[in-house]
């Protein structure tokens, strides 16, 4: 059989096939596509926690220096509040920390004896101009730490204690963070972080100290008072 083809045949069929290899070249380059919707989640921070205390029972890993703790209704207690004696403290002994976000809630507590006598009032003018509760950190002894407090009704005072002896190093002042007087019987939560010579002290979510010392790298955390009753709900370390 003789067949015969002519030249717009021919060219006919190669545009055909040319079409049919490009169409699929063109099909096996095009990008996939994505849906706009899809976001990419950044995983939430996370935290070490070292110690979240809720005091429902009385912990043997605690060490006191001063003062007269328990636990009572689920609240630990410091129910000595000798005008004369200066900071006890509870601190808890196995851990030893450098940075750390460090938070408790504390109550001053104001009950005196039904019948009040001239001692009596003294006490009471003691615990509302000076008498308080707080944290300390970077403990190394009762010689050697930080303290960050309420300081009777009028604010709250960040110090240290050196060889024995106190060092002011912020006092902040009650009208200049709430406008209001702190009162007795009423829990107020008192947080520090301390990361490296950075230390910043928080009463209520409110930034009452933010400076730098490097007096203590490291040491303990625990509670404390100052010639006061207190009660404190929770004891959370975090490390930085």
């Amino acid at each position: 059989m003789n067949t015969r083809f002519s030249g717009r045949s021919i060219a006919a069929v190669g545009l055909g096939l040319f079409s049919i290899v490009m169409g699929g070249c063109a099909a096996a380059h095009t990008p996939p596509t994505f849906p706009t919707s899809v976001r990419v989640v950044a995983p939430p921070p996370t935290e070490r926690v070292l110690l979240d205390e809720h005091f429902s029972t009385y912990s043997p890993y605690y060490r006191e220096v001063r003062g007269h703790w328990g636990v009572v209704g689920g609240r630990l207690m410091q129910t000595r509040d000798e005008a004369r004696e200066l900071n006890t403290v509870r601190y808890y002994a196995p851990l030893t920390i450098a940075d750390a976000e460090i938070t408790t809630e504390a109550t001053m507590m104001s009950d005196l004896p039904q019948f009040t006598t001239s001692d009596d009032d003294e006490l009471l003018k003691t615990r509302r101009r000076i008498g308080g509760a707080g944290l300390v950190f970077r403990f190394q002894d009762e010689n050697n730490f930080y303290l960050f407090r309420m300081a009777g009704e009028d604010g709250v005072v960040l110090g240290k204690v050196v060889n024995g002896q106190w060092q002011e190093l912020a006092n902040p002042r009650a009208e200049d963070f709430s406008g209001v007087r702190l009162r007795t019987d009423v829990p107020y939560e008192l947080r520090v972080r301390v990361v490296g010579r950075r230390i910043q002290c928080w009463i209520a979510d409110r930034a009452v100290a933010n400076l730098e010392d490097g007096s203590f790298t490291t040491g303990r955390v625990g509670l404390s008072t100052f010639r006061s009753k207190a009660a404190f709900n929770s004891l959370k370390i975090v490390e930085r």
